[in-house]
């Protein structure tokens, strides 16, 4: 589909191919879009542009993009639709103007350093022409974070190819758009397509970007593991991704020994208590090592860990009997 758009500015035109065209989609996110937009225009490496799509944002988004547009010396477009069709819908519209040799994501609640392109640009050049995608480090942009809470950390490749931190070849991106159909996992689904036509992929260490901590409410947090339904389809879709699954099966460790557990749980109720006990302990040492529990109410800390990752579990099982393909 062609959204509608209710805007389209230019800033700063240039002659000629850019090396790097930046892809930002975003809704919603004036509180963080400054910081964004700041990190990009202080990138060392000098030849790019910034292709910027807003999803019909109803916040301050506009003033932040104008106060930019302003300011700016980096070639800019501004892309505004007049109804929120979704950032895969957004990315697609951003790439069909996309000039660079190279396409750069990152989103607009992350914070790029200043080496992020250079880094990135560099890791094509000190490979092979095979590789087409280079995905890069990212990490939290604050020493520490409340509990209720929201952020990406990418320390290795990782099969996401998040566009938090990822680079294309413009030549591998060549009869790809990004599907809208793959919910909160078009990203993913591209890479593996682009992947699939024969390209390699890079993990560039050096390539950071920071991802901002979204604050969340209590039930936002408990409810957010619900997008690991779609775990079991890309499971599904590209047997491949599983190499990057605990034992080809589970997300993480954590996962696993939290299915441990229900399976201790019932033990227990059945009479089988040792059996029980001995299959709580994976949980209990994996949460005393990842989650601890500092802070206030550690009771209701452990309760409401529980409780995500009850929610964790029916999303995967329920994504698991929807596409054939289980993840747990």
């Amino acid at each position: 589909m062609t959204p509608s758009l209710a805007l389209e500015l230019s800033a700063n035109d240039a002659p000629g191919k850019p090396e790097v065209s930046v892809v930002v989609s975003t809704r919603n996110h004036a509180r963080y879009l400054g910081d964004t937009l700041d990190a990009i225009e202080a990138q060392s490496l000098r030849d790019l542009e910034l292709v910027l799509v807003d999803n019909a944002s109803s916040d301050e988004t506009q003033s932040v993009v104008r106060d930019f547009l302003d300011r700016t010396t980096r070639p800019v477009t501004y892309l505004r639709f007049t109804a929120d069709h979704g950032p895969a819908v957004g990315r697609s519209a951003a790439l069909e103007r996309a000039r660079g040799e190279f396409v750069a994501f990152t989103d607009s609640d992350c914070v790029p350093s200043a080496g992020w392109l250079d880094a990135a640009v560099r890791a094509f050049a000190v490979r092979d022409e095979a590789v087409g995608i280079v995905q890069g480090r990212t990490e939290c942009y604050e020493p520490t974070s409340p509990m209720f809470s929201h952020f990406i950390e990418t320390r290795r490749f990782d099969s996401s190819f998040s566009t938090s931190n990822v680079v294309y070849r413009r030549a591998a991106l060549d009869g790809h758009e990004f599907d809208r159909r793959c919910s909160y996992w078009e990203d993913t689904d591209l890479g593996f397509r682009v992947r699939s036509d024969g390209w390699r992929v890079a993990f560039a260490d050096d390539a950071l970007v920071y991802h901002q901590v979204v604050p969340q409410t209590a039930l936002e947090w408990l409810l957010w593991p619900r997008r690991y339904a779609n775990w079991p389809a890309k499971a599904a879709r590209y047997p491949e991704f599983r190499r990057t699954l605990f034992l080809r099966l589970w997300v993480d460790p954590m996962h696993a020994a939290f299915d441990l557990a229900l399976v201790g749980a019932v033990a227990t109720a059945l009479g089988r208590r040792r059996v029980g006990l001995a299959l709580l302990v994976p949980y209990v040492v994996g949460f005393a090592r990842t989650r601890g529990l500092r802070g206030r109410a550690p009771v209701a800390k452990v309760g409401l860990h529980v409780l995500r990752d009850g929610v964790a579990f029916c999303a995967l099982v329920a994504g698991s009997v929807r596409h054939r393909s289980v993840v747990l």
